[in-house]
């Protein structure tokens, strides 16, 4: 993991006292122009810390998707602050915002979205490409983290050659191999049957015992109860925590409207 004193683009991220928290929301909105305007997201306050394994659980148009957008920098919010690895996103331009993105944060997909023509060793390199590390060292670093997520065995095979579960952990590795701060997961096994959706989410609390920080995107709430937190959106708010911990703002504003 890149250190909270490092400069992104000329950028010093902010020194405090939190420093196990890796993500946090602070009043975010996330507004869409119309007659009436839409608020996907709705005064949003959220705080993950390193190492938790956290399921965001909602409904089809809860918000969730527009939420995983603005965590993973991927769109801005209309108003409100967006802190990552200590990092207050509002400061940076798009380029270092992207390579905040790129150093700090890891993707994994529904649909794997894995290269073709390319073995599962160097589907999982091509995170590292623009890290400035030498082809030897990423090849080594591929092949540890694919032993990781248990596919030492399949390092030289083509995604055809894989498995649905397989290929989903090659997207897994290629997200973990950067080192990022958090990794943010979408409908991981929305693509698999209960059993690899099950093997799946066993290598999570896996990665998870291990130190990674991981964010789970679902509407599965089963797969959101086996998590050790829930945490549900609907209407843009954030409902419900599992942990009990201080409520969302977004939810103490909404209890007198």
């Amino acid at each position: 993991m890149i250190s909270k004193s490092k400069r992104i683009n000329g950028v010093s991220p902010p020194i405090n006292d939190e420093r196990s928290t890796v993500l946090e929301l602070r009043r975010v909105v996330r507004q869409y122009e119309g007659t009436p305007p839409v608020r996907a997201v709705d005064n949003v306050d959220l705080r993950i810390a390193t190492g938790e394994l956290v399921a965001i659980v909602g409904p089809s148009g809860s918000g969730k998707s527009t939420l995983l957008n603005l965590i993973g920098t991927l769109d801005r919010p209309t108003s409100g602050r967006l802190f990552v690895d200590g990092v207050d996103t509002s400061e940076l331009s798009d380029s270092a915002l992207a390579g905040l993105r790129s150093a700090r944060i890891g993707f994994v997909f529904q649909q794997f979205h894995l290269l073709s023509g390319m073995t599962a060793v160097e589907n999982v390199a091509a995170g590292l490409l623009y890290r400035g590390i030498s082809r030897t060292e990423r090849r080594k670093r591929s092949t540890e983290v694919l032993k990781r997520v248990g596919l030492g065995h399949r390092l030289s095979h083509l995604p055809n050659k894989l498995s649905g579960g397989e290929r989903q952990r090659v997207a897994i590795a290629r997200a973990l191999v950067g080192d990022p701060a958090i990794v943010l997961a979408d409908e991981p096994t929305g693509n698999l049957d209960s059993k690899t959706s099950n093997e799946i989410v066993e290598l999570m609390h896996r990665l998870h015992a291990d130190g990674s920080t991981i964010v789970v995107i679902t509407h599965d709430k089963e797969l959101a109860a086996n998590l050790p937190r829930q945490i549900s959106i609907r209407d843009g708010k954030l409902e419900s925590d599992s942990t009990n911990r201080t409520p969302p703002l977004s939810v103490v504003q909404g209890a007198g409207r």
